[in-house]
């Protein structure tokens, strides 16, 4: 089965003109929008936190530290600092013990 390629923009349009007249169809698609940017700025702040996981990861290096090292210095089990260095288990809490860690103070910034 071959795939079509679809513009997002172009299928909106077609998509609106044919509810124009559907109660109900307009708020189904109104939902589906909804949902779609709330899923966009979700995509947003991972990429965020990934590029934030890759400077602290790249400071660790620079200061010559060992994953080892950051277990010594963090509680953290060496497996656990692997996963978040490769992406997965981004969270928060994660965050702030590796930097800690690497001797590295975040500060937020408003954008």
């Amino acid at each position: 089965m071959p795939f079509i390629k679809v513009d997002p923009v172009t299928e909106a349009v077609e998509l609106q003109e044919m509810f124009k007249n559907d109660a109900e169809a307009k708020k189904m698609f109104r939902q589906y929008e909804i949902a779609h940017r709330e899923n966009s700025k979700i995509k947003k702040i991972t990429q965020e936190e990934l590029e934030l996981r890759n400077r602290l990861v790249e400071m660790r290096k620079l200061k010559n530290i060992t994953q080892k090292d950051l277990q010594t210095r963090t509680g953290m089990t060496q497996q656990a600092i692997s996963r978040f260095e490769m992406g997965n288990g981004v969270s928060f809490k994660t965050i702030l013990k590796y930097a800690e860690g690497i001797d590295c103070k975040l500060i937020p910034q408003n954008k």
